[in-house]
């Protein structure tokens, strides 16, 4: 058998691929939708409608590179560090509140991040994005809603799947119990890879958005390290063009 860190590795190169090769056209849409509502002098909202889903909005957040006009939704009822065993995702209605409190509205552009994409929030959400006229860019992993039985007690009553329900849908091939590395003398696996699937695709649609605009001479509004000389200056405009407008800024 493969050693442990080999295993992940190739599992990990192999996703990330993937990802690139079959992927980038729905990027690309997903990009587009979003460089023109910053062109448009509007933000655009990011969420992971689950616990580990949630941590793609804490990337997006104030992040050195990444777009200034970025409305992350963090709440704490789907943070993991607030306690995970609270199942806010499981409770009816609580997705299409945090949409009402982070006001997003008809027009508007939100990445939605869960990878079985069945829960109560993940289905609500989109659904009441349907409801506004919100378009939904989903990362999701079709074939592994798909395998989930209909009658599983964690699905939303509708049975439906957010991969069937948005905009565009960008496929980040979770595997079925999400781990990928094998042990010798283990039923089960150990490892996921959903979270680096993630961050490489919310990251890669930051980079193709900041390229188009850039493309039709507009200046990619991002923030700088403030890390480096210089950084806080330049991110000052941007915090006081926004406060007030982003939630966690």
């Amino acid at each position: 058998m493969v050693e442990a860190i080999e295993q992940y590795y190739l599992s990990v190169s192999e996703l990330i691929t993937s990802i690139f090769r079959e992927q980038s056209e729905a990027m690309t849409k997903a990009a587009t939708l979003v460089a023109d509502a910053v062109e448009a002098g509007n933000v655009f909202h990011v969420f992971g409608s689950g616990g580990h889903s949630n941590m793609v909005a804490t990337e997006m957040c104030h992040r050195a590179g990444n777009l200034i006009p970025c409305n992350v939704i963090l709440d704490p009822g789907l943070g993991c560090e607030h306690g995970a065993t609270r199942w806010c995702e499981k409770i009816p209605g609580y997705g299409p509140n945090l949409l009402r409190y982070y006001k997003v509205k008809k027009g508007d552009v939100l990445l939605q991040f869960n990878a079985y994409g069945i829960n109560q929030c993940s289905i609500d959400t989109v659904l009441e994005c349907k409801r506004l006229g919100v378009t939904v860019v989903a990362i999701t992993s079709p074939s592994l809603s798909h395998s989930i039985p209909a009658d599983f007690a964690g699905r939303h009553p509708s049975k439906l799947n957010l991969c069937d329900l948005a905009d565009v849908v960008i496929d980040s091939y979770t595997p079925y119990g999400e781990a990928v590395v094998s042990l010798e003398g283990y039923p089960f696996k150990v490892s996921p890879t959903s979270t680096i699937a993630n961050m490489f695709i919310v990251n890669a649609i930051n980079a193709k958005c900041c390229e188009i605009l850039a493309g039709r001479g507009v200046k990619p509004p991002v923030w700088i390290s403030g890390n480096i000389p210089g950084g806080t200056e330049s991110n000052q405009a941007g915090m006081d063009k926004y406060f007030g407008i982003l939630r966690h800024l």
